[in-house]
């Protein structure tokens, strides 16, 4: 049936007058309340965006997101800058192996950095908190970060790792245990390199070009140089404002390097995080080590005094071997040129006069192409004021070595011949000069005929 616009249903008028009047009114009342609440939830999207970025009100800040780093900086946008929250990210599944932490557990752990070209920019912001403490070059606390811009692009990364580092041992690890231990740590795992958009931490960096302003190694040498080398026990006890100056930066990453690169130590050293959260951490490792007792103390000596960049723990552990008496005939000892000190098997007398007589050929260098060598040194090539390559000799005399300094401190040139005459019994040792973390290209060996004279 075909119903003209004026023809009267047959529904009760109640219904067809009154509810449409309700309708219209409900529709107003559910259309007031949506906005109400579009708006209220705009203004909370908008205010929540305001929060996440208020350096958007001070000009000269921007924001640059990751998945676990917003940073904020006042640096203009360059590919090395841009690139650090990318830098943060991968780190972050680095720092969840290394200390035994579930990433997908804490996918969601979040950290602001503040990454200051002028901090007058920052404090008006509201992005530099009054109650900081003064700070030379980064700070943590909590989910921030702040730090300095540095004048080398590889020291500006390393200092956004290092305060993350302390960040994720505070938050998701077992803590950051006394100063040594969290600055050694922040400095062992924030020491890196990047290649090719692809970070690598807990990385010891073969050359001094690659880490540019790093400088812990320098910090170290000129230590030991002046007389000032510290004992592991004197770094242990560093204070709490200890590392408001730079030294002691170089000796708790050296610290660190030693007991995870050091072949005897690398395994106890890398459970030591579990400890963290005590009260007596450094009383526990002192006894995690004390076995070790006088040895711990002369590796220790032995890596500070030959600390170079590349350091090759394996081709440097020494071997301590005590010595027998020379036998009348003499004795003929090989010595390897890609190893550092070796132990002869020769006991020297005190006083007493030995001939050391070198020959052989090997190898110091494979690049640009192969360089031969004799005992006596490439003398076109020196390392630490003597020829590479030059024949060495010490006298070690035993247990108890370490408490005063080791003899492998105490290098003698030998060349292709020389005489030995040691102020005290000991076992003689030999090697060739050469750095540290340059052993792995050398080839072959040399022979050393040991007589009275």
């Amino acid at each position: 049936m075909n119903v003209s616009r004026h023809t009267r249903v047959a529904w009760p008028q109640e219904r067809f007058l009154v509810e449409p009047l309700q309708m219209r009114r409900m529709g107003k009342l559910i259309l007031f309340l949506v906005g109400v609440l579009m708006a209220s939830g705009f203004a909370a999207a908008v205010q929540a965006a305001e929060e996440d970025r208020p350096a958007a009100k001070v000009a000269g800040i921007r924001q640059i997101s990751a998945k676990h780093l917003t940073l904020y900086t006042d640096l203009p946008s360059n590919g090395e800058v841009d690139a650090l929250p990318d830098a943060f990210d991968q780190a972050f599944p680095q720092w969840c192996a290394y200390f035994g932490v579930d990433p997908q557990r804490h996918a969601a752990w979040h950290m602001r950095g503040y990454l200051m070209k002028s901090r007058e920019h920052f404090q008006a912001a509201g992005l530099l908190s009054a109650d900081l403490p003064a700070f030379a070059t980064g700070y943590a606390r909590g989910d921030q970060l702040w730090l300095y811009d540095q004048t080398s692009v590889y020291y500006r990364r390393h200092l956004l790792l290092h305060e993350g580092t302390h960040a994720f041992m505070a938050s998701l690890a077992d803590g950051m245990g006394p100063p040594w231990f969290a600055e050694g740590m922040a400095e062992l795992l924030s020491t890196h390199r990047w290649e090719g958009g692809k970070l690598t931490l807990d990385y010891f960096p073969p050359s001094r070009d690659e880490v540019p302003k790093w400088g812990r190694i320098e910090i170290v040498e000129h230590g030991y140089a002046a007389g000032r080398a510290m004992s592991l026990p004197k770094i242990f006890a560093y204070g709490a404002h200890a590392h408001l100056e730079n030294e002691p930066y170089g000796w708790c990453w050296a610290a660190a390097a030693f007991l995870q690169g050091h072949p005897r130590y690398r395994a106890r050293f890398r459970e030591l995080h579990r400890l963290a959260g005590a009260p007596d951490f450094t009383e526990q490792v002192t006894k995690v080590f004390a076995q070790d007792g006088d040895r711990l103390q002369e590796d220790w000596q032995l890596f500070v005094a030959n600390l170079d960049y590349g350091y090759d723990f394996q081709r440097m552990d020494v071997e301590f071997a005590a010595g027998r008496p020379l036998p009348d005939a003499g004795a003929q000892v090989a010595v390897a040129a890609d190893r550092g000190w070796q132990a002869s098997g020769v006991q020297l007398e005190a006083g007493k006069k030995y001939q050391l007589r070198a020959s052989g050929r090997y190898e110091v260098a494979q690049e640009p192409h192969v360089w031969q060598c004799e005992p006596g040194g490439v003398t076109i090539r020196y390392y630490r004021g003597q020829p590479l390559g030059i024949l060495l000799a010490a006298v070690r005399g035993g247990e108890g070595e370490a408490e005063g300094s080791s003899g492998l401190l105490k290098p003698i040139v030998v060349g292709l011949r020389t005489t030995v005459q040691p102020q005290k019994a000991g076992t003689l040792y030999l090697r060739i000069n050469d750095s540290p973390g340059s052993l792995d290209d050398n080839r072959g060996s040399l022979n050393v005929e040991i007589t009275r004279e």
